[in-house]
C-alpha cells in the first residue's frame, strides 16, 4: 500500500509543499510531473497524435508531406531490438517553413497563430507539442523558410526539466537534417528549399513498434481521415500514397467505390439516401446568458443581434446493399454472401465507424455511436434515433461543419471528439434526419430477414438426404463409446409394424419389392443413426423424439419460439452454424435419454417435455424478444451503469 494513503489530505498537502523550491513562482504550467500528466492526456493511438503534424503541414500550404520511418543502427540492434523496429518517425513538409523564433514558439503549448481565425483546421496552438510528447520524450523540429537559409533546429526535450525547475522551450540554433532523413530526401529527388520536419526521436509510445504496422496503421487512418484534403496535397507514409477513403463509399475517387444501382437489394455500390444542408445559428438568450442553436429559416433574413455565430450542418446518408460490406467469417457477417473481393476491405473500414462521422472543415473528427434513443429524450425532443446494433455497419451518416460552429459541437484543443449541444439533435430533428436514420436501420433489419428467412427455408430442406454435422458428430460419439442407440424392448412390436408399412408405401410408390427397400432403409440407418427434421405443429411442444425404424429422430416444431427466437436465429449470426449444429447434438442427447431408458422414466421425461418445459419456454422466450425489440434491455443496462457510477 502506498504510504501516501496513510496520510490525511492535509498531510498530503504539506507533503508535497515541502519538495517546492523556496523561490517557486507558482507557474501555470510546472514540473515534470505536469508534463509526464500531460503525456498521458489525449490521443488514442499514434495515428490520432500524428494527425495534429499533418494539420498543422496542411496549414502551411504544404503540397507534399511524407511520413518517413528510421530503423535501429547495427549497434543499436545488438540490445535485443528488432531489424524493422522504429527508432524515430519524421514528418517532412514543404510547406512555407517557420522563421527561428517561431519554430521556438510553436514547441510551446498555445504557441499558435490561428486562434483569431478559426476558418483553419488548427486553432489552439497545443498539436506540435502536445502530440509529439504523447509519442516521444523529445521532438526535433528542423525548418527554412528558403533555400539561401540555413535550417533551424528546435527542440522540446522533456526529460531536461528536472523537478520543479523553470519550464522554457531551449533558444534554436543552426542545424543540418539528420543523415537518415537527408539520405530520403535524395532518394526522392527532392530539393527542399523549404518546409519543415519535425522529428520524433526514440518514440517510447507508438501503437506498432514496427515499420510495416505502423506504416499500415498510418495509411488506413489518414486515408479517412483526410478524404476531403488528398486532393490537394500528395500525403505519403514510408513511400506508400494515402489514398482516399469514404466511410459511406458514396466518393467515386475513393477506394473500393462501385458505381450503385437504383434500388438494388444486392447489387452496386452505396446508395445516397439523403443529402441535407441545415443553415443554423447559435444564439445567446439574452435573458438568461444561455446558448441555443436554432435553425435559420428561409424568410428570415435579417441579423440577429444575439448570434454568436452562424454556419451551415449538412447531413448525408448512404445505404450499403447487401453484400457490399460483410465479414469473412462463416459465410459472410449474417451468412450474406460478399459481393465482391473488396466488401471485407469495405466491413473493416465500417467496423470502427458504426454511426455518425463527423468532419470538421474537411477533416474528420471522430465517429459518435451513441444517438438519443430513450423515452425522456424523445420528450425532449431531440427525435426517435436508432439503437445502434450490428445493422448499423451498413448504412452511414456524415456531418460536416466548419470551424465557426466548434462550440456547438464541444471541439476540444486536440481534435479528437465531438460532444454536440442538445440542441444539435433537435434541429436534426426538425429536418426528419432522426426518421431518415431510423428507416435506414429497419430496412437492413428487413432485407437481412429477408434473406435470412431464404437461408433458413433452404438450410431446414426436408428432402436433404446426406447426415449432418451433427448427426455425424453422435454417431462418432457412439461408435467411439461403443453404444449404439437401441429401440427399448416394449417398443420394438410398434417400432417394427411402421417400418413395415413405411417399406410397403415405399415399394408401392418405387415400384421395388419390400425386401429391397427394407434393406435399403437398414443401410440408411446404419451410416445415418440420427435424422433431425423440421415440422410445423400446433400442439406447443417445441420438440419431440421418436424412432423411425432404426432411426432416431428429432423433429423440432418450427412454430414454437425455441424455433423463432433462439434456434432459427442462429445461422444468421457469425459463428451460429456451429451453435446450430451443438444445439442440435444438445436435443440429440435428450432424445436418446428419453427414448432409449425403460418406459416409467421414458413417460416422465415425455410428460415434463410436452407439459412443464416446452409450456415455459413459450412463455420465456416470447417475453425474451418482446423486452429486446422494445428496448428495454438496453435501457436497463444503461441504468445499471449509471447507478454503477
Amino acid at each position: 500500500m502506498s504510504q501516501d494513503r496513510l496520510l490525511t489530505e492535509v498531510e498530503r498537502q504539506e507533503k508535497y509543499l515541502k519538495e517546492l523550491p523556496k523561490n517557486f513562482e507558482f507557474p501555470l504550467f510546472n514540473s515534470t510531473k505536469a508534463l509526464e500528466s500531460q503525456r498521458k492526456s489525449g490521443y488514442r493511438s499514434t495515428a490520432a497524435a500524428a494527425r495534429e503534424i499533418v494539420d498543422n503541414a496542411v496549414e502551411a500550404g504544404a503540397k507534399r508531406v511524407h511520413v518517413v520511418f528510421n530503423r535501429p543502427s547495427n549497434l543499436e540492434r545488438q540490445s535485443k531490438q528488432r531489424r524493422d523496429e522504429v527508432s524515430a518517425v519524421a514528418f517532412v513538409d514543404d510547406g512555407s517553413g517557420m522563421i527561428p523564433l517561431m519554430a521556438r514558439y510553436a514547441l510551446s503549448w498555445g504557441g499558435g497563430t490561428h486562434f483569431d481565425d478559426p476558418d483553419f483546421i488548427g486553432r489552439f496552438g497545443f498539436g506540435l507539442p502536445n502530440a509529439s510528447i504523447n509519442q516521444t520524450k523529445r521532438v526535433d523540429v528542423y525548418t527554412r523558410t528558403g533555400s539561401s537559409k540555413r535550417f533551424t533546429k528546435a527542440w522540446l526535450d522533456i526529460s531536461d526539466f528536472k523537478g520543479y525547475s523553470t519550464q522554457v522551450v531551449p533558444e534554436p540554433v543552426e542545424s543540418d537534417l539528420p543523415d537518415w532523413v537527408k539520405e530520403y530526401l535524395n532518394e526522392q529527388g527532392w530539393e527542399f528549399d523549404h518546409g519543415t520536419v519535425v522529428v520524433w526521436e526514440k518514440p517510447d509510445r507508438l501503437w506498432r513498434r514496427t515499420g510495416a504496422a505502423l506504416r499500415e496503421h498510418l495509411v488506413d487512418d489518414f486515408g479517412v481521415t483526410y478524404r476531403y484534403l488528398l486532393k490537394n496535397f500528395e500525403l505519403k507514409v514510408e513511400g506508400v500514397r494515402v489514398e482516399a477513403v469514404d466511410p459511406l463509399f458514396l466518393d467515386a475517387a475513393a477506394r473500393h467505390y462501385i458505381p450503385p444501382i437504383k434500388d438494388a437489394v444486392d447489387k452496386g455500390g452505396a446508395q445516397l439516401i439523403a443529402d441535407v444542408s441545415i443553415p443554423v445559428k447559435y444564439v445567446r438568450d439574452p435573458d438568461t446568458g444561455s446558448m441555443h442553436l436554432q435553425r435559420i429559416e428561409e424568410a428570415s433574413a435579417s441579423e440577429d443581434p444575439n448570434a454568436v455565430s452562424r454556419g451551415v450542418i449538412n447531413v448525408r446518408v448512404a445505404r450499403l446493399p447487401l453484400g457490399f460490406a460483410v465479414s469473412k467469417r462463416g459465410k459472410g457477417e449474417g451468412r450474406i454472401e460478399q459481393l465482391d473481393e473488396a466488401s471485407y476491405a469495405r466491413f473493416e473500414i465500417r467496423k470502427p465507424r458504426r454511426g455518425m462521422s463527423f468532419v470538421r472543415s474537411n477533416r474528420e473528427i471522430e465517429t459518435v455511436d451513441v444517438f438519443p434513443h430513450r423515452e425522456k429524450e424523445q420528450n425532449a425532443g431531440l427525435g426517435r434515433w436508432p439503437l445502434l446494433q450490428g445493422y448499423a455497419y451498413h448504412w452511414g451518416v456524415e456531418v460536416r461543419f466548419e470551424p465557426t460552429l466548434d462550440e456547438v459541437f464541444g471541439i476540444t484543443n486536440d481534435k479528437q471528439t465531438v460532444r454536440p449541444v442538445e440542441d444539435f439533435w433537435r434541429v436534426l430533428t426538425e429536418a426528419e434526419v432522426d426518421r431518415l436514420v431510423s428507416r435506414e436501420n429497419h430496412w437492413q433489419m428487413q432485407q437481412r430477414e429477408i434473406r435470412a428467412h431464404a437461408q433458413r427455408t433452404a438450410a431446414y430442406d426436408e428432402t436433404r438426404t446426406e447426415s449432418s454435422p451433427a448427426e455425424m458428430a453422435a454417431h462418432a460419439a457412439d461408435v467411439a463409446l461403443g453404444i449404439q442407440p437401441d429401440v427399448p424392448e416394449e417398443q420394438k412390436a410398434a417400432v417394427r409394424e411402421a417400418l413395415e408399412r413405411k417399406a410397403r408405401e415405399e415399394a408401392e410408390r418405387t415400384k421395388r419389392s419390400k425386401e429391397e427397400v427394407l434393406k435399403a432403409l437398414a443401410k440408411t440407418a446404419k451410416t445415418r443413426p440420427y435424422r433431425i427434421e423440421y415440422v410445423d405443429r400446433s400442439d406447443g411442444v417445441f420438440y419431440e423424439p421418436r424412432f423411425d425404424g432404426l432411426q432416431l429422430v428429432v423433429s423440432i416444431n418450427k412454430n414454437h419460439p425455441f424455433f423463432t427466437v433462439l434456434y432459427g436465429t442462429l445461422g444468421e449470426l457469425p459463428g451460429g452454424a456451429q451453435a446450430k449444429e451443438a444445439v442440435d447434438l444438445l436435443l440429440i442427447a435428450l432424445s436418446k435419454g428419453e427414448l432409449t431408458d425403460n418406459e416409467e422414466t421414458a413417460e416422465i421425461y415425455r410428460t415434463q417435455r410436452e407439459n412443464l418445459w416446452s409450456p415455459f419456454l413459450a412463455t420465456a422466450m416470447r417475453n425474451l424478444e418482446r423486452r429486446y425489440e422494445s428496448g428495454e434491455v438496453e435501457e436497463e443496462l444503461e441504468g445499471n451503469d449509471e447507478e454503477g457510477a
